[in-house]
């Protein structure tokens, strides 16, 4: 961005990933950055020589934070008009802040797809299909409420507005529902691309779904009665199954990397289990209330 420009996206990246997936990521922002703000927010100190080869980037530090909650921080210092969100393993598509201004002149939120990056371990494609399954393309362009996070752009005065369903952290299901419930229409076009590169590795990835399972549990049963929480935990043995099926339809439907959707299925079904899991607990840790 040139000194003393106004810029008219800022883009948060919420990074809890090794410093080289980082890297990545602010290497494919590099050549789009005229007009751009970059924020860093990270649970672990990048190293400074990665600092100082992109002193372009604003970093903040918070250890011990979900990404939902990196988002936030960044959100609520972001001076662009639009604000849009990733996460460090994501590697932007040279267009990307093209397309994010384009859309934007018609769109207010907008989503968009997320392909596997090159050189994926089975642990990586696991969480791909798990996570993005139905962001892989193709698919057409429509209306959609469940947009992923990790390649999403708002306008920042609508986020503004609705700044009370993320103090907590920006917690796509929540904050998406109630832009919706607002008469927001978000938008999920195939033209807006980032490609997911190597995880932090199986057990990060397995941490990372207690954690947020747990919270989904939490934040879904606040309006739950008892008994529908109870249910919660109840049916969470046949939860993994269900989820499985929903990757491997969408993935076969797609016609696309079914071999290795086949060759990561027991670490998708791990992955969905821990995810179920921890659900489960959310909705126990109310009931005890």
């Amino acid at each position: 961005m040139s000194a003393g420009s106004q810029p008219t996206v800022t883009v948060v990246i919420g990074s809890n990933a090794p410093p080289e997936r980082l890297a990545a990521c602010l290497e494919a922002l590099e050549p789009q950055r005229d007009g751009v703000q970059v924020l860093v927010h990270e649970g672990q100190a990048s190293p400074t020589e990665l600092r100082e080869r992109f002193p372009w980037a604003q970093f903040d530090l918070a250890p011990g934070r979900l990404v939902p909650e990196h988002w936030r921080d960044g959100i609520d210092v972001a001076t662009g008009e639009i604000v849009a969100l990733t996460i460090a393993q994501m590697i932007p598509a040279p267009d990307w802040i093209a397309t994010i201004r384009r859309l934007h002149a018609t769109h207010d939120v907008v989503g968009g797809a997320i392909e596997p990056g090159r050189g994926l371990r089975l642990v990586d494609w696991g969480e791909y299909f798990c996570r993005y399954a139905r962001d892989m393309p193709p698919f057409e362009a429509s209306r959609n409420v469940d947009l992923a996070g990790d390649n999403a752009a708002y306008k920042r005065a609508l986020l503004e507005g609705i700044a009370e369903t993320y103090r907590e952290g920006f917690w796509e299901p929540v904050s998406h529902r109630r832009l919706a419930a607002d008469g927001v229409v978000l938008w999920h076009d195939p033209s807006l691309v980032v490609r997911q590169g190597r995880s932090a590795g199986f057990a990060a990835f397995a941490q990372q779904r207690l954690e947020h399972g747990r919270l989904y549990g939490h934040q879904r049963g606040v309006h739950f009665s008892k008994a529908r929480n109870l249910v919660g935990v109840v049916a969470a043995p046949a939860v993994p199954a269900l989820m499985t099926a929903r990757v491997l339809r969408q993935v076969f439907v797609k016609g696309r990397y079914r071999v290795q959707a086949l060759l990561a299925l027991p670490v998708i079904v791990v992955y969905n289990t821990v995810w179920a899991y921890a659900e489960a607990r959310g909705h126990l840790d109310l009931l005890r209330r």
